[in-house]
């Protein structure tokens, strides 16, 4: 896995926690440097995998979270993902003392509860669910956000 990472291919996404013993207990995440390893592994059904809710969530979520990777090289912050119980959040990022969890909203049928757990646990964190109005994707991705204030 570290070769992977090392080579911008593949990650492993740490569950958030402030414990750092928690981070390293858990099981890590497969995240992707680069959708594009996506879509060619679907090789001729490559078109399809936006007509899907499942397989386009999947992909938007890879994307962000693609997109998240490449700031945090720049920047200089972690990318994590945290779960209690049902409640799920698909990144949570960390600068310093600064916590900003993301959820990623692209149509298909999801939980929106996780973001309100998060925030009941760390109260100085900023959220964003992206896909929402508040928040659109492309925007997002743009870089139009700042993401610790």
């Amino acid at each position: 896995m570290d070769l992977l990472e090392k080579a911008n291919v593949l990650c492993g996404l740490q569950k958030f926690s402030l414990n750092k013993i928690k981070i390293k207990q858990s099981s890590p995440r497969g995240m992707v440097f680069d959708t594009s390893l996506m879509t060619y592994s679907a090789g001729a059904d490559r078109n399809r995998l936006l007509e899907l809710s499942d397989t386009r969530g999947h992909l938007v979520e890879s994307a962000v979270g693609a997109y998240l990777l490449a700031r945090s090289k720049e920047e200089g912050f972690d990318v994590f993902w945290w779960r209690k119980r049902e409640h799920e959040v698909d990144f949570v990022l960390q600068k310093y003392n600064k916590i900003t969890a993301i959820e990623v909203k692209s149509g298909r049928l999801k939980r929106s509860g996780g973001s309100i757990e998060f925030k009941k646990l760390y109260l100085q964190s900023l959220n964003f669910i992206i896909g929402s109005a508040n928040c659109g994707l492309e925007d997002f991705l743009l870089g139009q956000y700042d993401l610790f204030t």
